[in-house]
């Protein structure tokens, strides 16, 4: 290789570089390594590389990012519309199969963890423990262990495998400790609860419910903290219709939208009926809620109302009924899976053949009968001798522990201590059990004092129905849902007419009854879903989920109606009670909730300027419909 002359060297890095980047391999860089610009086009050709490799990368990164991304949020959003929306859950889950070639490690257990709750939800419950142990098993996070595990203990209660849920349970308490998310501890005390009401344990039941009570539970979780308390007190003998729990308990789920318990509890009030001789009652209560048992999509609930309506039909000697209904329980639960169910849709049918005559069909139902009958003696026998045995190990073990401790004791009293030291020992522990109390007692007064300032913070004083700060979080909360679930909501607002007036004429208790009579009209024509609130003054709103424009209209006019038909000699004087009303929906005025009010304000207005006593719906000069998406917001 020979050197580079004056002349030649009047070359310049510019046309080097444009000469060799071009093909910048190691055999282009051989003849010029003895160069003086040697290096410069080393650089130029390393960023030129880099270059392209960033530009062709890029994109692909920016595509995993979303994808994975998506992935999350659908999973989140299974997780989330599990019990709420049974149907959205298995559409999500299917979509994401489709998308199981782009999981991480965390998606995937987060996935098989879902489709092991889908498995026990829909019967498949050899498939979901499988699922269920192998998440255990893996090395997911300890928060979805512990939500696989809770859900293990349900799953044995169901398939009556009470040895395993009785480890479960054990397992489950010693990672208690471990978890912070308090919603992940009250769905495992719940879980623990209806194990123990199947295994028939009802005190401890009853006992792990009034832990849950300390919680500040949501009311999804309330209404299966308080099913919960009716199932347990139902088999204790500790129900009857004049109680007020049952409906109560109903109340509270159709407001937090939980539809199984809601249905659960009605089942229950349906068996106190049948027990009573009273089928129409029963058929009243459930018939019109069939849909609704049927959305849930959860075999067992469906079952077990289906075999209450023919029970009910058998009791009015409606035979052809009572055997179709009996039949559809039959077939759901074909492997008889739930074995007193299984009974109770064979007796039917075997009594419903020997009515018909049908000898032959009946003997073959009752042999089925009888053998599921045996079965679930023997499942009783072994809830028991499961339980008993579990509480035997305890007794060995505790008995074992206070053995050693004894010994322990023993030693280090010969070694360590002297009669000085133990007594300071004893004094300490007094101490220690005294402050303990104290605290205990403090603890006791502090949370009843917030749970008496928590109710006065949320209801207005006089009326009993929630102030306008309660309200606008209420409010939030069932547009959030609405918007999610694709469903109507309108909002009413009324003021009293001439409210001035009647203070000032028969005086501020007068005015105070008329407030609370009005209230009291007013519920008595609506529903357990209506967000009712005083917002100041003589001012009401009602926020309507579920409810059109047309709809709300009629309910204004009812209202109005139940107004002006008040009675008010009752309040010692004579005089009339009128209001104006507004009315708005979210097609007319949005999502967002400081719209709805002032548009619902602004139509109640004109209701007073137009002669005051009627009902106003709310006209914007321009009407658009808004797609349901993700770019709205919700304020106050």
């Amino acid at each position: 290789m020979r050197d580079v002359s004056p002349q030649q060297s009047s070359f310049t890095a510019l046309e080097y570089s444009q000469n060799l980047t071009s093909s910048c391999t190691f055999t282009t860089f051989l003849p010029h390594l003895r160069r003086p610009f040697f290096w410069l086009l080393f650089f130029t050709c390393s960023l030129n590389a880099f270059n392209t490799l960033a530009s062709e990368t890029k994109p692909q990164i920016a595509d995993a990012l979303l994808v994975s991304e998506d992935i999350s949020q659908k999973l989140l959003l299974a997780d989330n519309s599990r019990l709420i929306n049974p149907k959205k859950f298995q559409q999500l889950l299917s979509e994401l199969d489709q998308q199981q070639v782009n999981f991480t490690p965390t998606h995937r257990h987060f996935f098989n963890y879902l489709q092991g709750y889908h498995y026990a939800y829909t019967g498949e419950h050899t498939k979901s423990e499988q699922v269920l142990i192998k998440i255990l098993q893996s090395d997911a996070s300890q928060l979805l262990k512990f939500r696989a595990n809770y859900t293990l203990i349900n799953l044995s209660a169901i398939n009556h495998k009470w040895a395993n849920g009785l480890q479960y349970l054990a397992d489950n308490n010693e990672m208690l400790n471990d978890i912070e998310d308090e919603g992940l501890v009250q769905s495992s005390l719940l879980a623990s609860t209806l194990f123990y009401t199947s295994l028939k344990q009802y005190d401890l039941a009853l006992n792990l419910i009034s832990k849950l009570e300390q919680y500040n539970l949501s009311p999804h979780q309330q209404c299966f903290s308080t099913l919960y308390t009716l199932r347990a007190k139902f088999y204790l003998g500790k129900l009857n219709l004049n109680n007020v729990e049952i409906p109560e308990t109903i109340k509270l789920c159709v407001y937090a939208n939980n539809n199984i318990g809601a249905n659960s509890a009605r089942s229950y009030q349906a068996r106190l009926y049948l027990q009573s001789q009273q089928p129409r009652q029963a058929l009243a209560l459930l018939l019109p809620h069939v849909e609704d048992v049927k959305n849930t999509l959860l075999p067992m609930l469906i079952a077990s109302v289906d075999n209450l309506i023919a029970q009910a039909y058998y009791q009015l000697n409606e035979i052809d009924k009572a055997k179709h209904f009996a039949t559809k329980a039959m077939l759901l639960n074909k492997y008889n899976s739930g074995v007193k169910r299984a009974r109770d849709s064979y007796e039917i049918l075997y009594q419903v053949a020997e009515k018909q005559q049908d000898l032959a069909l009946a003997l073959r139902y009752y042999k089925q009968f009888a053998q599921l009958d045996k079965a679930f003696l023997d499942e009783v026998k072994a809830k028991h001798l499961a339980f008993q045995l579990a509480q035997q190990s305890s007794f060995e073990q505790a008995s074992e522990i206070e053995l050693l401790n004894e010994k322990n004791v023993l030693l280090q009293t010969q070694q360590k201590l002297a009669k000085t030291k133990l007594r300071n020992v004893q004094l300490g522990i007094t101490v220690l059990t005294l402050l303990l109390s104290i605290f205990a007692v403090w603890g006791a007064r502090l949370w009843r004092a917030h749970k008496r300032v928590k109710i006065l913070s949320e209801s207005d004083e006089l009326t009993g129905i929630y102030n306008r700060r309660h309200f606008n979080y209420v409010a939030t909360s069932a547009l959030r849902y609405c918007k999610t679930a694709q469903q109507s909501l309108s909002v009413i607002m009324f003021d009293l007419d001439h409210f001035k007036q009647v203070n000032d004429t028969f005086g501020h208790n007068c005015g105070d009854w008329v407030l609370k009579e009005t209230i009291t009209v007013c519920q008595a024509i609506g529903k357990n879903s209506d967000v009712f609130a005083r917002l100041g003054g003589e001012e009401f709103c009602l926020l309507l989920p579920s409810y059109n424009i047309d709809e709300a209209f009629i309910r204004a006019e009812a209202c109005r109606l139940a107004i002006e038909s008040i009675i008010t000699e009752a309040s010692g004087h004579d005089f009339s009670i009128t209001a104006s009303f507004g009315v708005t929906d979210i097609t007319r005025s949005g999502f967002r909730l400081s719209d709805l009010l002032k548009d619902a304000d602004t139509a109640m207005y004109i209701s007073k300027k137009a002669g005051r006593n009627q009902v106003t719906l709310f006209q914007p000069k321009q009407v658009k419909e808004k797609a349901l998406d993700d770019s709205w917001s919700i304020t106050s």
